[in-house]
């Protein structure tokens, strides 16, 4: 698959009017014509989010939210029920809210907000970086991105026929799959 290029794109803190487009562009996303809630995390200081923005609309967003210890990182996630698969550590960065525009996928945008957050957490002190990942069958699948930045999976299970009908990402072969993938932080010693 040919890589467009992120030229252009910036990368920067949400501002006043950017919750309908995030909430937009994350709920184009979903499967069928539910409306979703979508919690963007802007007022929760342990939340730091991104929005990629190209010619003054967002095309990308995506957050890391701290977390001291397991009991509040498992509350958090929305796939993967366990995180024992993690290895014990001070604090830990979730990933969550990473999408990018259908029209913009292959461009270079999760991978410069990935690194964004990448920076944010060092400063944070972040020892193990987790993301719940949906894998499916899409172009614009996860899996990718994370294996490429050095993310591991340490747990994955099915959610084929997760959709009421069609599979909005992998159509009517769904290979969907919830996956628990982490990457620890060099400075963190041996795992």
């Amino acid at each position: 698959m040919s890589r467009r290029s992120s030229d252009g794109v910036t990368v920067r803190t949400p501002v006043p009017g950017d919750e309908t487009p995030l909430h937009d562009l994350i709920t184009d996303h979903f499967a069928g014509d539910t409306d979703y809630t979508v919690d963007l995390g802007l007022d929760d200081p342990t939340t730091h989010v991104r929005v990629a923005e190209r010619d003054g609309s967002p095309v990308g967003s995506m957050a890391l939210s701290v977390h001291d210890d397991r009991t509040t990182l498992r509350e958090e996630l929305y796939l993967v029920d366990a995180v024992e698969p993690v290895a014990a550590v001070d604090r830990y960065g979730l990933l969550e809210m990473g999408y990018v525009r259908r029209d913009h996928t292959g461009e270079g945008i999760g991978a410069r907000l990935l690194e964004r957050l990448h920076a944010v957490g060092r400063r944070e002190g972040v020892d193990a970086y987790v993301v719940d990942a949906w894998f499916h069958g899409g172009p614009d699948s996860p899996e990718r991105l994370f294996d490429d930045h050095g993310y591991a999976v340490v747990h994955r299970h099915s959610i084929a026929g997760h959709a009421d009908g069609v599979c909005s990402k992998c159509g009517p072969d769904c290979v969907c799959e919830a996956a628990l993938v982490v990457r620890y932080d060099r400075d963190a010693g041996d795992r």
